[in-house]
C-alpha cells in the first residue's frame, strides 16, 4: 500500500474507490492494521502539534506586526511575509514526529523501545528469556526468532513469530489483547500461558492455562488448558486434541517431566531437543509407559536412566541409537 494513499485517506481526500481499497487493505492482514494504527497515531500527534504551532504563529505574527508598524515610522521598507502551504507544514511536522520516535526507539534499552518501533528477539544456540513491558514473559527455545511491539497508544500487544518455539506467560489485560501471528495464523489471548511451535510444515499451539483463540485462514478454534491444535500449513487442515504430557516445557524448565508417558513420546522429545537419532527397536519397548524426570543435560545420562527404569538395552549404532 502506497503511504501517500494512506495519508490522503487520513485527510479525507480519497474517492469512494480509494476509500474501499484502503479499508480492504487494513482488514486483509493484522500487520496492515498495526501499520495503519501506527500511522494514525503519528497523524493525530502531528495535528495536535500543528494546532499548537498555529497559535504560536499567530502570537508571533501579531508581535511582528507591532514591531513592523513601529519601524515603518522610521523607514519606508516593509518586510514581506512568507507563506508556507498547510500541506508542507503538516509534512514537516509528521517528519519530525516520525524521526523523533525513531531516534527515541533506537536508543531505548531492550523491550522499552517496543513503545515506538518493533523489537526483534532472536535466540541462537541457547534458550533466552525476555520480560516484556507489561510483565509478560517469553521463553524462546534455541534457534527461534520473533518481532514484538506494544505501541504507546495502541490497543494490542503484538508478536510476529518468524520460526521456532516460544513459551508465552501473558499478563491479563482485557483492554489490550495479546496477539501472536505466525504466517496465516492469528492467535489471540487476554492473559494465559501457552506454547507455539512453528516450522515450514506445521504450526502447533499447546495451552498450559486459560483460553486461546486460534484463527487460520477461514477457520477458528478455541483451546482450553491441556488442549492443542496442529495446523498443516500445506493442506490448511487444523487438528484439535488433548495434550497428554508436559514434555513441550523442557526448554522452559530445563527438564523432561514424564508421567505415565508413552516411551515413543519421550524418545521423540529427546530427539527434538538433542538433535539425536534414537529409535525404538522392539514392540515391547514401543508399548511401555515411563514416569521419570530427566534433566536437560547429558543425553547419555538420560538414556542410562531410561535403561535402568524400564530394564531395556541401549545399543549404539553408526546411524543412531536403538532402545529395545
Amino acid at each position: 500500500m502506497d503511504d501517500q494513499l494512506l495519508i490522503n485517506y487520513l485527510l479525507g481526500e480519497t474517492n469512494p474507490r480509494e476509500t474501499d481499497q484502503v479499508k480492504q487493505w487494513i482488514a486483509a492482514d493484522l500487520r496492515n492494521r498495526a501499520y495503519f494504527e501506527q500511522m494514525s497515531w503519528v497523524w493525530d500527534k502531528s495535528a495536535h502539534l500543528l494546532e499548537k504551532q498555529e497559535v504560536d504563529n499567530n502570537v508571533a505574527w501579531s508581535q511582528f506586526k507591532d514591531r513592523r508598524d513601529r519601524m515603518e515610522e522610521k523607514s519606508q521598507f516593509t518586510p514581506k511575509r512568507i507563506f508556507f502551504p498547510d500541506w508542507l507544514r503538516v509534512a514537516a511536522v509528521i517528519t519530525l514526529v516520525i524521526l523523533g520516535g525513531w531516534l527515541v526507539g533506537s536508543y531505548l534499552p531492550g523491550p522499552v523501545s517496543a513503545l515506538y518501533t518493533s523489537v526483534i528477539f532472536e535466540s541462537r544456540e541457547a534458550t533466552m528469556k525476555e520480560i516484556l513491558l507489561d510483565g509478560s514473559v517469553l521463553t524462546l527455545n534455541k534457534n527461534s526468532s520473533l518481532r514484538y511491539s506494544q505501541k504507546l497508544l495502541g490497543n494490542r500487544r503484538l508478536v510476529d513469530l518468524a520460526g521456532g518455539e516460544v513459551y508465552f506467560e501473558v499478563v491479563k489485560n482485557e483492554a489490550k489483547p495479546f496477539v501472536v501471528t505466525a504466517e496465516e495464523m492469528i492467535l489471540t489471548v487476554l492473559g494465559t500461558s501457552f506454547h507455539v511451535n512453528q516450522s515450514p510444515e506445521m504450526i502447533e499451539v499447546i495451552v498450559d492455562a486459560g483460553e486461546v483463540k486460534v484463527a487460520y485462514q477461514d477457520q477458528v478454534i478455541f483451546l482450553q488448558k491441556d488442549e492443542k491444535v496442529t495446523i498443516d500449513t500445506a493442506s490448511g487442515g487444523m487438528e484439535k486434541e488433548m495434550n497428554r504430557d508436559k514434555l513441550f516445557r523442557y526448554y522452559v524448565e530445563g527438564k523432561f517431566v514424564a508421567e505415565s508417558t508413552a516411551l515413543p513420546e519421550l524418545v521423540e522429545a529427546l530427539n527434538k531437543a538433542y538433535g539425536s537419532k534414537i529409535a525404538i527397536g522392539s514392540e515391547r519397548a514401543q508399548n511401555m509407559l515411563i514416569t521419570t524426570t530427566l534433566e536437560y543435560g547429558s543425553l547419555e545420562k538420560n538414556l542410562e536412566v531410561i535403561r535402568e527404569t524400564l530394564g531395556l538395552s541401549i545399543i549404539q549404532k553408526e546411524n543412531g541409537i536403538v532402545v529395545e
